[in-house]
């Protein structure tokens, strides 16, 4: 995996790490199963697919993510308590910044790292 993708990687994993950790003040309300996809919105790498399939357990603080190029990266975090978060962040040494929110049984994010920008649409499993 090169830097860059690796870079990527790590900062969907940090997204969707966020949404995770608000299990803590919502008695665990979004612990789940979540799939769907991540979509690069901006730039181009060769080895950063176009669209991915993505899928996410929560489970308290605990976040478990994997893509075509990520298996099983965990991450803990804590949002706001409106489910919002904007994080600022490092990956390798490069500055990711995630912004997303959690309504209902579903995670939208974006993640901008530069040169890149992804979108990712979870929704949870019944």
């Amino acid at each position: 995996m090169s830097g860059e993708m690796s870079r990527l990687a790590a900062a969907l994993g940090l997204c969707l790490a966020v949404a995770g950790s608000l299990a803590l003040g919502a008695e665990h309300t979004f612990d789940g199963d979540y799939s769907g996809k991540r979509v690069l919105a901006k730039g181009s790498d060769p080895e950063c697919l176009a669209v991915d399939d993505v899928s996410v357990s929560i489970h308290a603080e605990a976040l478990t993510f994997t893509n075509g190029a990520l298996k099983k990266f965990c991450h803990r975090l804590f949002p706001r308590q409106d489910g919002s978060f904007d994080q600022i962040g490092t990956a390798d040494g490069d500055t990711v910044h995630i912004l997303g929110r959690v309504p209902g049984d579903v995670i939208e994010a974006d993640v901008n790292n530069p040169p890149l920008r992804v979108s990712l649409d979870l929704k949870k499993a019944n």
